[in-house]
């Protein structure tokens, strides 16, 4: 029996439940909860206060409203934590440098290292081609290749301050033609060895000619 406002409720009534799996075998619901409201017979409330009446609350229905109260609750939070993460701003800046890094480090040291290249094949160029010039003051081929020699190396060492030691200069006069060929070893030169992008070579070497004939 149980003891409420309108006075003992016998629970044997309400045997036909289902059984709650957490219950002994031997009661079948016991009530969780009393609910009261107007009893109501043929449409007419029953008495001028509207008394009430009870109805028993199974536990296995209390679990089932608390679970799905729960579910509800964690569903909200759920999609709140989504709608915040998609709003979420905070390290957009790191994954963006972290994507477009790469391509401007790679882009950064391909203009310094084809810049530099390209800069040394025409200061090599233009040393042969001086000293091709130059050799035309000689009188013989020894001091036609010496004047050729020695022009082709101050051209470079003036212009981008290269040691005559990274640079070979060969002289071929065959007394019609001078053939003045320039060969300069950067593998020593930075600009020619940097990280990510490698110059397409290390070793730059060009050539001139100048007729003598008719001289």
């Amino acid at each position: 029996m149980i003891e409420n406002r309108s006075g003992p409720v016998d629970i044997r009534r309400f045997h036909g439940c289902d059984r709650h799996p957490g219950l002994d075998p031997v009661s079948r619901c016991l009530p969780a909860a009393v609910e009261a409201g107007p009893r109501i017979e043929s449409g007419v409330t029953k008495g001028g206060a509207a008394p009430t009446t009870n109805r028993i609350v199974p536990v296995c229905e209390v679990e089932h409203r608390s679970a799905l109260k729960t579910l509800r609750k964690m569903r909200v939070r759920a999609d709140a934590t989504g709608a915040a993460l998609v709003r979420d701003r905070r390290g957009v800046a790191v994954v963006e440098l972290a994507l477009t890094l790469p391509v401007l480090l790679t882009l950064m040291f391909g203009i310094l290292t084809g810049g530099s290249w390209l800069a040394l094949s025409h200061a090599v160029q233009q040393g042969a081609n001086e000293g091709a010039r130059a050799a035309i003051a000689g009188l013989t081929q020894a001091e036609r290749a010496t004047i050729a020699t020695d022009t082709a190396r101050a051209a470079l060492r003036q212009s981008y301050g290269i040691d005559a030691a990274d640079v070979a200069v060969t002289v071929n006069d065959d007394g019609a033609r001078i053939a003045v060929a320039v060969r300069y070893d950067g593998s020593a030169n930075p600009l020619l060895s940097l990280p990510i992008m490698p110059a397409p070579a290390t070793v730059i070497e060009r050539r001139a000619s100048i007729v003598l004939s008719g001289l």
